[in-house]
């Protein structure tokens, strides 16, 4: 976040009315949470803000403080401003139609393949655990007041991108930044049982059909989800989030996979690296983006063509 582009975005957010908010599909927490801290800090200005997502709010999302002003109503007429947050594109947002005289980015992503204008008033930082860093400083900047809901969110956001401060993108920033959102009144308890310890039952269950079709081969392991496991246990997509950590424990496991079937030979496939190497270069390879340790990407074919392919490209990436 250089000094030059975060003046003109103050600027920018000082002398405008009315914001878009908007994020990824399938949004996770660090979405979710990022999107709801910048909405109430702009509202403390003053500011009008509408926050859109594709999806719904997951279940295990819902206790965010102003969870409830995430929408999935297309809003008419033209914003002053449309933040897309944790999210290095619009394509990524899965949404049409909307209306803004400038558009900013705020990600934590950065596309191997993705520009950057020197013009732009995008905040792209790979270096940050998470968006939620950026948001912070962003309204830190602004000298917004962080209360008690914008600090849970934020709190929420980092928590759950840095593996519960678990992950090598876990810094000093990163780990300053949540002592002060604690100062604030994140309660980290009751949030890590609210997103660590708070699954259905159904989900236990979609696990347990999973868990036999964990395959290790060198230092790749894999899971497997269908979408008959989904009929079967009646859960859905949100009941995966962190289901690829199961085959990232393994001891040796360099690279962790989850295939997701999402309908009829289409494969959603989750990958997770340990440091060494890069998945984000691998997805990108298949269409995919995501960064060094955490990536995806979609392939059609059958599941044995769907692996033969991933596995082929994860294994010459760690022999390389």
């Amino acid at each position: 976040m250089t000094t030059r582009i975060l003046h003109r975005l103050l600027k920018l957010i000082k002398t405008n009315k009315k914001f878009l908010i908007v994020s990824h599909i399938s949004p996770e927490s660090d979405a979710i949470g990022s999107s709801i801290a910048l909405a109430l800090g702009l509202k403390k200005m003053g500011k009008s803000v509408y926050v859109l997502n594709r999806d719904p709010v997951p279940d295990i999302l819902k206790f965010l403080p102003s969870a409830k002003i995430v929408t999935r109503k297309i809003p008419s007429g033209k914003f002053d401003v449309m933040f897309i947050v944790d999210c290095p594109n619009m394509e990524r947002t899965g949404l049409k139609n909307l209306r803004a005289k400038i558009t900013v980015t705020i990600d934590h992503h950065l596309l191997l393949s993705q520009v950057i204008p020197k013009q732009s008033l995008n905040l792209i930082d790979p270096k940050a655990s998470a968006t939620g860093e950026l948001v912070y400083k962003l309204l830190h900047s602004l000298h917004v007041t962080i209360d008690k809901a914008i600090a849970t969110n934020l709190y929420t956001a980092i928590l759950t991108d840095t593996g519960g401060f678990r992950y090598s993108n876990t810094t000093p920033e990163s780990l300053k930044i949540a002592s002060r959102l604690v100062a604030a009144g994140a309660d980290p308890w009751e949030i890590t049982k609210e997103v660590y310890e708070n699954f259905s039952f159904n989900r236990l269950r979609l696990v347990s059909l999973c868990l036999p079709t964990i395959e290790k081969k060198g230092k790749i392991t894999s899971i497997t989800v269908t979408r008959d496991m989904f009929k079967k246990t009646k859960t859905s997509i949100e009941d995966t989030e962190s289901i690829v950590d199961f085959p990232r424990q393994i001891k040796g496991s360099e690279v962790a996979l989850l295939f997701r079937e999402d309908r009829k030979n289409l494969y959603k496939i989750s990958l997770r690296s340990k440091g060494k190497v890069n998945v984000a270069k691998i997805a990108k390879t298949f269409g995919g983006g995501g960064h060094a340790n955490a990536a995806g990407c979609k392939l059609t074919g059958s599941l044995t063509e769907v692996k033969g392919k991933i596995f082929k490209a994860v294994k010459s990436a760690i022999k390389n």
